[in-house]
């Protein structure tokens, strides 16, 4: 879909998984994400913006899905006051199931046990299900049956590699796996009369169609809420991923895809000197090719389902990719190294871009070229659905030329934006029409601890310039620059505001954080351990609106859209299908 940059739009982002929505399971989960759609709503935000909700891994991360297709089971809504979104789930199996340390308000995610007890009562429901022949019932599993017929291209060969994940306690590295279930053709001959395993394929199969059942119904009301929802598609998948283990002819794992070391992003010690190693494997593009790119159509309709729009993570990667003869386990072991002790250890090969670096001519525009022609299947797959590209890192000259030929807006962030001959800032004015603008993207500091890093610079040894970085951005903001404030005051907040809304940029989208002026994270880039992707929200959206504290930001920036002609008018019509069992219960905010 054309982006119409005279109609310009506000929005939030936020992971569905922080969301908080009384009588959670201890996630965020599709309940909860219609309440953010009636914050939308209620403050003229037109688009809500969303992390991947494929089902994650043993690291929680949703760059690191273990299926690029399958939703994610955790985010599913299941309640006692809403049986129906869940069929065949029965009052008695409630009672089986202590549930009260999970609704507690505060903390993190414990994802073990949100998994656990989910896992439970849709075990307990999918069994009832099978039993009952009503009506109803009757009408639901020929929905069922269709469910498994419209996505027969993906679902098959993810619930046989869930299922065995499952036998094997959640440990989805298949290489570590017996050598007949490394493989989907003999995995299949081996479990073929397994009535226990069929059962288990069966149910997954069933926990998908709930979760689909239950986005549909999010997109078709955030349709009458008239609230665009952007999803996120990440450029790789996980090589300990279904989509790997039954595809292996569409991926290399001999490298390992990520991004070379850059200005701004130093997370750490290694990234600092190497870059970031994700660990995912490359594509066999030739392989795609030849298929006509059949996985990314999949891939890409898929998201298309739940969303109107969808950000396309780490377009660069089309184009070519940064990649590492190692894994990230490995990492710790070249930090400090020399590239001449690296290659030692490597039989002589290093990070490098592939398939070509853009070093030569020949090879810069051949990588143009074939990112071109991806893009071109992209934009094909996505049908109504809008793309945005996520092009930050170390660009090539000839990509942002490339998206905007083919019409893709890609990213904005002002407080990277600079004039190098002096560092200002870009002006505001100067920032492209056809863009998404935000301050920061789950990677990057809120603004309250961006602010604060630069209060510490001012008042640090190197204060003179720490000092001149803040009369630039105060210059940025039209503040005066010699009375800059102290702390990150409301003052500073609605300047920031301003600047990003007041943009020529089509779309301008704030991290729920830096609408709250709050100083947590999501995700800390470069770690993987229980606390990363497990922070959410202290409060329920809906107890924010109530809170005099929040619901001047949430007024002030309002008012904002108002002004700066941002206030959606548009009327959705994608047709999204009404459940005969009813919808998710209204989450409407107080007026």
């Amino acid at each position: 879909m054309s982006i119409d940059t005279n109609k310009k739009l506000a929005g939030i982002l936020v992971p569905a998984f922080a969301l908080r929505a009384a009588g959670d399971l201890g996630i965020g989960d599709t309940r909860a994400v219609k309440e953010a759609i009636d914050f939308c709503h209620k403050y003229s935000l037109g688009v809500l913006q969303l992390l991947p909700i494929n089902e994650t891994g043993g690291d929680n991360s949703p760059y690191n899905a273990i299926s690029s297709m399958a939703l994610d089971p955790a985010l599913i809504y299941i309640s006692p006051a809403a049986p129906d979104m869940v069929p065949g789930l029965k009052e008695e199996h409630w009672r089986k199931l202590d549930v009260s340390e999970s609704n507690a308000g505060g903390g993190a995610i414990d994802y073990p046990a949100v998994k656990s007890k989910k896992n439970f009562l849709l075990q307990k429901a999918f069994a009832q299900f099978q039993l009952e022949q009503v009506d109803k019932y009757k009408e639901l599993k020929s929905e069922f049956e269709r469910f498994q017929v419209d996505n027969k291209n993906w679902l098959p060969d993810y619930t046989v590699f869930r299922t065995i994940v499952a036998r094997k306690y959640g440990n989805a590295n298949w290489t570590t796996w017996e050598d007949d279930l490394k493989n989907i053709d003999s995995a299949r001959l081996l479990l073929l009369h397994d009535q226990q395993f069929q059962q288990n394929c069966n149910f997954y199969t069933y926990v998908q169609w709930l979760a689909h059942r239950q986005w549909a119904e999010v997109k078709a009301y955030a349709d009458e809420r008239n609230v665009q929802l952007v999803g996120d598609i990440p450029f790789g998948v996980s090589r300990y991923s279904a989509d790997v283990w039954a595809n292996r002819h569409l991926f290399s794992l001999e490298w390992s895809g990520g991004a070379p070391p850059e200005r701004f992003f130093k997370a750490d010690q290694f990234t600092a000197v190497w870059g970031q190693n994700w660990g995912i494997p490359l594509y066999n593009w030739q392989a795609h090719e030849k298929e006509n790119y059949t996985w990314w159509r999949c891939r890409v309709k898929q998201v298309a389902k739940y969303f109107h729009g969808f950000r396309l993570d780490h377009v660069l990667g089309f184009f070519r990719i940064y990649a590492f003869p190692w894994l990230p386990e490995q990492n710790d072991l070249f930090t400090n190294l020399s590239l001449e002790q690296a290659a030692q250890i490597t039989g002589g090969r290093l990070p490098q871009f592939m398939p070509g670096s853009d070093d030569e001519e020949e090879s810069a525009l051949r990588n143009c070229q074939d990112g071109q022609a991806r893009l071109k299947v992209i934009l094909e797959a996505a049908g109504a659905a809008f793309v945005v590209a996520e092009d930050l890192g170390v660009v090539p000259a000839y990509v942002r030329p490339t998206l905007k030929k083919l019409g893709i807006p890609g990213f904005a962030i002002p407080i990277f934006e600079r004039d190098e001959s002096d560092r200002s800032f870009v002006p505001k004015e100067k920032l492209p029409a056809v863009s998404l603008a935000t301050y920061g993207t789950h990677d990057n500091d809120p603004l309250a601890s961006y602010y604060e890093g630069m209060l510490k610079w001012w008042h640090g040894e190197d204060g003179h310039a720490g000092w001149l970085e803040i009369q630039r951005l105060m210059r940025f903001l039209n503040l005066d620059e010699n009375h800059p404030p102290e702390t990150f005051s409301n003052e500073l907040l609605y300047a920031f505001f301003r600047a990003l809304l007041s943009s020529p940029c089509w779309l301008t989208v704030l991290m729920i954080t830096d609408l709250l002026g709050t100083k947590q994270r999501f995700n800390l880039p470069g770690t993987s351990n229980a606390s990363n992707w497990s922070e959410r929200l202290e409060k329920s959206l809906g107890e924010y609106t109530r809170n005099s504290q929040y619901a001047e930001k949430f007024n002030y920036l309002c008012q904002l859209i108002a002004e700066t002609k941002r206030q959606p008018d548009f009327i959705h019509k994608s047709g999204a299908a009404k459940f005969p069992l009813g919808k998710l219960p209204s989450a409407e905010l107080p007026a």
